[in-house]
């Protein structure tokens, strides 16, 4: 159970992956009532879970004196880590962000396929069953109500960031009950690791991916950043059949999704 510690989390953003949490992550760090761990992600309840929960609140050290204190974690919403999380932190509030399935999966393998030596996004659908279960929102949002009340989790939409970031983010600050009128510096920015695709896949290979954080803080990053906020991604048109296996695979997931979130998802089977 939960301990009564003043350093424990009220809140976690608990996915999904290349939906917009590093923005949402970088937007949360710059407001001074929120308080994140100095690193992203502890991967606690999806693969840490054997360190015990003293090992993951010394995450939160130091945060004593914050209204919202929480991680952004996309494994989270995993259906395995949902109940763990649930024993720990019962009366937690929760995030979760959802995007076109078959656009997210086709970015996490863009963000993945060096390191995986994926040969194609059709040999990556093969070798890798996540990248699918990670967009069957629905199976995820079930679990989740099984053990949280409504009030607790906010839905969120990836497309919503894209139009609007600065009501995307004042929808989750107000939901963390902080003051949502701190305006944040990266309005009008994607921050995301595949930012520079082909410079991070040479870094890569030679041992020098870190490099790309450095770049990516500095004038040239935020100025590339907005750049790509207004052009949008640059991945090559994904094969056409692959498309229309990834819509039919979907079609039930979100039609479910829809229903239980009482929201028009039609055009994810569009486009």
């Amino acid at each position: 159970m939960q301990r009564e510690n003043p350093c424990s989390p009220t809140f976690l953003m608990i996915g999904c992956q290349r939906c917009g949490t590093t923005w949402t992550d970088a937007a949360l760090r710059e407001h001074p009532e929120v308080f994140l761990p100095e690193a992203k992600q502890s991967y606690f309840f999806d693969r840490n879970y054997e360190k015990g929960i003293d090992w993951y609140l010394e995450r939160f050290q130091g945060s004593e004196g914050y209204k919202a204190i929480g991680e952004v974690a996309t494994g989270y919403c995993l259906l395995e880590s949902i109940p763990l999380m649930h024993q720990n932190f019962p009366d937690i509030q929760l995030m979760m962000v959802m995007r076109n399935p078959i656009h997210r999966a086709y970015s996490n393998y863009q963000a993945r396929k060096v390191e995986s030596g994926w040969t194609s996004f059709a040999n990556a659908l093969e070798r890798e069953p996540d990248l699918l279960t990670r967009g069957e929102y629905i199976d995820q949002l079930e679990m989740l109500f099984k053990y949280y009340s409504r009030d607790q989790v906010l839905p969120l939409f990836y497309e919503e960031l894209n139009r609007d970031d600065e009501k995307y983010l004042k929808s989750i600050l107000n939901f963390l009950n902080v003051d949502s009128k701190i305006r944040s510096n990266l309005y009008g920015q994607r921050k995301n690791a595949a930012m520079f695709p082909a410079l991070r896949r040479q870094l890569h290979r030679v041992g020098l991916k870190p490099a790309v954080n450095l770049i990516s803080k500095s004038p040239i990053g935020v100025f590339v950043r907005k750049r790509r906020k207004v052009k949008g991604a640059t991945y090559a048109k994904m094969d056409e059949a692959t498309f229309v296996s990834l819509q039919k695979h979907f079609h039930p997931f979100n039609n479910r999704l829809a229903k239980f979130l009482n929201r028009d998802l039609s055009h994810w089977d569009r486009n």
